[in-house]
């Protein structure tokens, strides 16, 4: 099998799906699959030139300036022709953009069949930009994109259930894994810890600073706690992002930032912390709860998207109403209070994320793609 993946985020962007295509570029690698990637530029010499992976000139995005969008229309030819060099058997799409929208052209004249996956709800993410009035229309964009799909992967239940609501078709679950060997708890070194004061409860987010995130939810329960908790506690944030200003502009003395942290340095964060609190409603999966969990961190959540699909309410998380500011500031008091509590989630946790390797859950990918293959060759296109 030789697979074409084109895709609007790649490494060494940080975010979940460009973590999620590292990992399948390792484990194509580790296989002996032929594969390539076609990504934007990010104009970082460190990056290493690698055979499989071709990027292409990209521009700034205004608001999220760590991003890219490719120029694709001045390469179409150039990708064309690697294309019919590598001759793939299937295309795998993965965002709905610039590049995206390249593959798709391709796939199309070529007649190869086309894998597609849902990554990010970016209608939802329109409200908290004040774009709400382009909701309809970029939803319709995003359906009549999808619709060219022989098969729609979806990281959760709770998103293929929101995208059936909405009439995609040919839909089923691409789920997520979580390397236990890089987040776990025994790579606590206590550093961080020496940073922000030994004597402080430690509450962690890690993630893109971002308004759809719930960071302005969490900035309030922040303030309520600090009313009568503020010795107690310390707020670490790690990445970037637009609402990175309005954190550094708070004025809480006890809201610490980083800045994008990877790798060794965030499985350490993980570990030296006490709770992570992630107030995301809007996760399509949550890649961060996994790995704070399988780091031994108890964790608080919502109770909308994703993240849904692998946490339950006082077994291995606490599970918070979405958007309820008080209801997160009690959370994070009584998960501070309460060490033998704390353990229970913690243990809880460790389970879930120990059962989610990132093997296990690319060789199902391996096989969707093996069944979108058998249905084309016999003239059939899967239903919903």
């Amino acid at each position: 099998m030789k697979i074409a993946y084109f895709t609007d985020t790649f490494f060494p962007e940080i975010n979940g799906v460009a973590n999620t295509l590292s990992k399948l570029h390792a484990f194509l690698n580790k296989r002996g699959i032929k594969h390539i990637f076609f990504t934007p530029d990010y104009e970082n010499e460190d990056i290493e030139e690698e055979e499989n992976v071709v990027r292409f000139k990209g521009v700034q995005i205004p608001f999220a300036p760590n991003s890219r969008l490719a120029v694709t229309m001045i390469h179409h030819y150039i990708i064309k022709k690697k294309i019919e060099e590598f001759k793939p058997d299937l295309i795998h799409i993965v965002t709905e953009f610039t590049m995206g929208n390249e593959g798709l052209r391709i796939a199309r004249e070529m007649g190869i069949p086309v894998v597609m996956s849902y990554h990010t709800n970016i209608e939802q993410y329109l409200e908290y930009f004040h774009a709400k009035l382009l909701e309809k229309p970029v939803r319709a964009y995003f359906q009549h994109f999808h619709s060219y799909a022989e098969l729609n992967l979806c990281p959760s239940n709770q998103t293929l259930q929101q995208l059936s609501l909405q009439n995609y078709k040919n839909l089923d679950v691409w789920t997520r894994g979580v390397d236990t060997l890089l987040y776990t708890p025994e790579k606590r070194t206590g550093n961080w810890r020496e940073k922000y004061g030994k004597d402080k409860f430690i509450c962690l987010y890690v993630g893109r600073l971002s308004y759809e995130k719930g960071l302005g939810d969490y900035l309030e329960a922040i303030r309520q706690l600090n009313e009568k908790h503020q010795d107690k506690l310390v707020f670490v944030f790690a990445g970037d992002g637009p609402y990175r200003e309005i954190l550094e502009n708070s004025g809480i003395d006890n809201v610490k930032l980083t800045g994008f942290v990877r790798g060794q340095s965030l499985a350490q964060l993980y570990a030296d912390s006490d709770l992570f609190v992630f107030p995301s409603g809007t996760e399509t999966f949550g890649n961060v709860l996994l790995e704070a969990m399988a780091s031994g961190l108890p964790c608080i959540c919502t109770d909308e998207g994703g993240v849904t699909d692998f946490t339950e309410h006082g077994k291995n998380a606490y599970v918070v109403p979405y958007r309820e500011t008080q209801a997160l500031a009690h959370a994070i008091l009584v998960a501070s209070s309460f060490p033998e509590l704390r353990e229970k989630i913690r243990e809880g946790a460790l389970t879930t994320a120990r059962s989610r390797s990132w093997d296990s859950v690319l060789e199902m990918l391996m096989q969707s793609y093996d069944e979108v293959l058998e249905i084309h060759q016999l003239g059939l296109r899967k239903k919903a």
